[in-house]
């Protein structure tokens, strides 16, 4: 008979054991899962914010350009007639306003007139949450759009006539945008489901002041 040193243990885990076992491997998988869960909710977040900031920097830069143009006439042996001779003006469709503005410059061919249409004519307006610019959508999600102007003195004045649009020198742009969907720890924003039990979307609000260069250069 073959002696051995060492003796082998056959014995199994008992009812209990495996139970422990069971438990403690449960609670490191639900933690596992619970943090993975956390991680896509904060990623799938934090790409709805920069989708919104985005929404913001694109419009924003479409408006100071356009804005910066106002006016512009090429042709100096020309006398532009645009109205009041500025290059922001209300029409029968699109009122300068708090919401709303038309811009004309003389860009495209400097022939001192202006063209229906982009680039020498631009108007933006808010329906609903999408920017249009000319009617055409430009970004979605936007919840607010304020134009405020300023004259010389740096003193807002509401322009509601054809008769005082001269005196404009600085317009102030506001844009709210909102992310495209409800976060539903965070109550504190825009709610676009009716239910704030949903939660709300995070908002950003971005303002910028613009120097009209070309308003007050002519007659």
């Amino acid at each position: 008979m073959q002696n051995s040193k060492f003796k082998i243990n056959e014995d199994g885990l008992t009812i209990i054991e495996l139970l422990i076992a069971m438990s403690i491997g449960l609670v490191v998988l639900g933690s596992v899962f619970s943090s993975f869960t956390t991680q896509k909710k904060a990623f799938a977040l934090q790409e709805q914010i920069t989708e919104m900031e985005q929404n913001l920097r694109v419009p924003i830069d479409f408006i100071t350009r356009d804005l910066r143009n106002a006016g512009a006439n090429p042709n100096i042996n020309t006398t532009l007639v645009i109205g009041t001779s500025v290059g922001l003006i209300p029409d029968a469709t699109t009122t300068i306003g708090a919401n709303s503005i038309r811009i004309l410059s003389d860009v495209e061919d400097g022939n001192g007139v202006i063209s229906s249409g982009s680039p020498e004519t631009v108007t933006y307006s808010l329906n609903g949450t999408t920017l249009e610019r000319n009617g055409n959508p430009l970004v979605d999600y936007i919840t607010a759009l304020t134009f405020t102007y300023f004259d010389s003195a740096g003193i807002a004045t509401p322009i509601t006539t054809t008769t005082n649009l001269s005196n404009i020198r600085v317009v102030q742009v506001s844009l709210t945008a909102r992310t495209e969907y409800e976060d539903p720890n965070y109550t504190a924003g825009v709610n676009i489901s009716g239910t704030a039990a949903d939660g709300t979307c995070k908002t950003r609000t971005l303002t910028v002041k613009v120097r009209t260069r070309n308003i007050g250069l002519q007659g």
